[in-house]
């Protein structure tokens, strides 16, 4: 989310006014995005548009929102755990902006990642080549294909009862959609486990509303990142470590700073930029300026992009993301059981 999403979203502040002025007249557009995505749902659920499953089993972690949720470190854990379930897990994703293949590759070293828009023919290259079981990386909007499961992600810290669509709010689907999950997983990074539970108790209180999960997505230390290699070092401590600048090409760069001083590290200096940011060269040029002689603290996507352009020189530490389940761990477990034992329904 960049800047003037972020006043638009969340109108308060001085410009409060302005902002809200310009939501309201975002009105028509999200009432005819609404029309839109509600069409579009109604015709693949009565199957007036195709959609197929995939020659193995697949299962979607994707949500509701514009990012922020940390889609991307669930779909690692989840390969993660499906191979110490003695299985051949891939990630397939759509590559927009290139960096999440990258980053798959290097959170799971050993997990194949294929890059493919339509994400069927990556499934089934997948199949093609070994996989057992694939996990789709922001699929849950990808409804040509039929998933074997979904995990639909929601942040406790974007919950809303009534949410505003695009482009008047930052959600590209109603709550109702998650009736399509299998199992709802409400993440938090900054709210407190009370908040989190309270935004599930809301999720629950709906009519459809299914199987629930609950993880915290925090900050395990932070790790060397060495751009020949794309390979992170040993993970460190954040509690005392001193950075000179960091930088943030994410949906929410205001929760990344927020967990690097909660953690205890002291950066002097914060960029933010854009979601899936492309680097200028001037950028860069800025960036090394104000890194020069001290850490650099960059978000892994933006650390496999920066660190092919900028002086070997300069250090770069990756804040290590990880993902500790609060509640849910049997559903979870009996999802994947389910997963692995469904039949191939073309």
């Amino acid at each position: 989310m960049n800047e003037w999403h972020s006043r638009l979203w969340r109108p308060e502040g001085p410009e409060g006014i302005h902002n809200r002025a310009l939501s309201a007249l975002l009105t028509p557009a999200e009432i005819a995005y609404r029309l839109a995505v509600s069409v579009r749902g109604w015709a693949y659920d009565r199957r007036l548009l195709a959609s197929q499953s995939g020659a193995i089993p697949t299962l979607v972690v994707g949500n509701l929102t514009v990012g922020g949720t940390g889609k991307t470190p669930m779909a690692a854990w989840f390969a993660r755990r499906l191979a110490q379930l003695g299985e051949r897990p891939a990630i397939v994703l759509r590559g927009y902006g290139g960096d999440e293949t990258l980053v798959h590759q290097t959170l799971n070293p050993g997990v194949p990642v294929y890059a493919y828009p339509h994400r069927l023919s990556g499934v089934e290259r997948a199949g093609d080549e070994g996989a057992s079981v694939a996990i789709l990386d922001d699929g849950f909007q990808h409804r040509a294909l039929r998933p074997d499961a979904a995990v639909a992600m929601v942040s406790a810290e974007e919950y809303a009862d009534h949410p505003r669509l695009l482009p008047r709010g930052p959600w590209r689907e109603p709550l109702g959609s998650l009736d399509r999950a299998t199992l709802v997983v409400v993440t938090r990074k900054r709210v407190s486990e009370r908040e989190a539970t309270a935004v599930m108790g809301r999720l629950a209180a709906r009519q459809r509303a299914g199987p629930q999960a609950r993880a915290y997505i925090g900050l395990a230390g932070v790790a060397r990142f060495d751009a020949g290699s794309g390979a992170l070092g040993e993970v460190q401590n954040l509690q005392g470590f001193r950075g000179k600048l960091a930088v943030a090409g994410v949906a929410h760069p205001q929760l990344v700073w927020s967990q690097l001083s909660e953690a205890g590290a002291v950066v002097e200096q914060h960029m933010a930029f854009p979601d899936h940011h492309g680097y200028s060269s001037d950028e860069v040029e800025e960036i090394s300026r104000e890194a020069s002689g001290g850490a650099l603290v960059a978000t892994l996507k933006d650390a496999v992009k920066l660190g092919r352009v900028l002086d070997p020189e300069i250090e770069i530490h990756v804040p290590v993301q990880q993902v500790i389940w609060e509640s849910g761990r049997e559903e979870i477990d009996c999802m994947l059981a389910n997963l692995l034992e469904m039949p191939r329904v073309r």
